[in-house]
């Protein structure tokens, strides 16, 4: 072993030990070369190295700090709110992102406190190229833009598209994001839905509403559906861009949620798009930093010019120290090792949410858990109200989103597992006892 991976062992082994508290300052440079008779270059040596590795941020002129990746479990609410999508608060990496922070106003220095390009930070933009490739979208950094969020990228595809609100209609699915019919609403954009149940999109009625209607364009989430969790099979997604390109319709694509996929088998629309008819949109909200405010839109050629003008008009650009911090989050390997953990107690969540729906026995009653994802999807008998559901819930100190659809053949329930606590999620049984209380009432 060499001197520095001495002095590297020492420290690590302080870290596992909790001699060395996350977020507190370790040993200084002196102290440590003292303690094991090696020379402070090579302890600034090792010292660099596990900032690199982050296990350590540097502090200027404070020394080296252990790096926080999360805090102390919360106390539990009183509230359980199945309702905010959100993430859970001790997976939000608060130190390690403000590490981040530092070291890219380091790097770029005065670069981040100037105008950026409506398109984004060029850097970030290069990064995000390399890691959309990855997972089968192919597009250059040039048609590429940051956003705040994937909200606004929604507002600027449907602005950008519409720019006549009467040339067209906006096809959306049903149940959908409610963000999205308010924000047509707002164009003066009028919307035609189509159905999705657990089997996907019909085929033949989607050829049928292209055919028959002027859609111009078609808002979809084919990965981790809000409010359903369901995702679609590759032959659709495939079929549905095929469909797009033979009638000309652009397809905005919300894939807010792609980082919590691992199956790699499971690709974005985008990929079966060979017409460039799809504007891809992607949050790095949902499953990092809500606050951050971080989106990626990526558009055909033919829309670039006009989403650059209606980028400049909205704000000009987006924050580039945000964009900087991230650019380093992603490039050091932070974020990935983020992403991991995340998944890890998702996945947790979600087994443990369909063991216990798995024993309800109801009439009537089906429900949803996917393997990835935030959402579950509760189907209620269609003699059950949903408001009446929810709002005996709600005294019960538990929150959720309720939807009808179809013509109120089918309603259900939206749960989000992203912020409530493994513990928490034995509300489940008293959502059950609710339920069947209330069908036994109406019986």
């Amino acid at each position: 072993m060499s001197k520095m991976e001495l002095v590297k062992e020492y420290i690590l082994g302080g870290i596992k030990q909790k001699r060395f508290v996350e977020g507190q300052k370790v040993p200084g440079c002196r102290e440590i070369a003292k303690i094991l008779s090696v020379n402070k270059i090579t302890v600034n040596k090792a010292f660099k190295a596990l900032e690199e590795e982050h296990f350590l941020y540097c502090v200027p002129r404070g020394g080296y700090y252990v790096v926080k990746s999360d805090f102390e479990e919360a106390p539990l609410s009183k509230t359980i709110d199945f309702q905010t999508v959100a993430p859970d608060p001790t997976l939000i990496p608060y130190q390690a992102f403000t590490h981040a922070i530092n070291q890219s106003i380091e790097e770029y220095k005065k670069k981040l406190f100037s105008y950026e390009s409506p398109l984004g930070f060029a850097e970030l933009r290069k990064t995000l190229q390399e890691r959309l490739a990855r997972d089968g979208i192919y597009a250059s950094s040039s048609q590429m833009m940051l956003t705040n969020g994937a909200q606004q990228g929604i507002f600027l595809a449907l602005k950008t598209i519409f720019t006549v609100p009467s040339e067209g209609k906006l096809l959306v699915e049903s149940p959908t994001y409610h963000a999205v019919l308010d924000m047509a609403k707002s164009l003066n954009i009028d919307c035609s839905t189509i159905r999705r149940d657990p089997t996907g999109i019909k085929l033949n009625e989607l050829e049928h509403v292209f055919q028959a209607e002027r859609i111009k364009a078609f808002y979809i989430i084919p990965r981790y559906h809000n409010p359903t969790g369901y995702s679609l099979l590759e032959n659709d997604k495939k079929m549905i861009a095929e469909l797009c390109g033979r009638y000309h319709v652009l397809m905005i694509e919300d894939d807010y949620l792609a980082d919590l996929g691992m199956d790699k088998r499971c690709l974005p629309l985008h990929y079966y798009d060979t017409n460039q008819l799809t504007i891809y949109i992607r949050s790095f909200s949902k499953t990092f930093l809500p606050g951050i405010r971080l989106g990626a839109m990526v558009f055909p050629d033919a829309l670039r010019d006009t989403v650059i003008q209606q980028k400049y008009l909205s704000d000009i650009c987006t924050s580039s120290i945000a964009q900087g911090a991230l650019n380093f989050f992603l490039t050091s390997g932070m974020y990935d090792r983020h992403i991991r953990k995340v998944n890890a107690c998702y996945r947790r969540k979600l087994v443990k949410a369909k063991a216990i729906l798995s024993h309800a026995d109801l009439t009537g009653f089906s429900f949803h858990v996917p393997r990835q994802g935030l959402f579950l999807w509760i189907t209620l008998p269609t003699e059950i109200s949903v408001e009446r559901i929810a709002e005996k819930l709600a005294q019960k100190n538990i929150r959720v989103s309720r939807y009808g659809m179809f013509n109120n053949e089918v309603q259900g329930l939206r749960l989000c597992i992203a912020g409530v606590p493994e513990k928490n999620l034995d509300s489940l049984e008293t959502m059950l006892n609710v339920i069947k209380e209330e069908k036994k009432f109406i019986n």
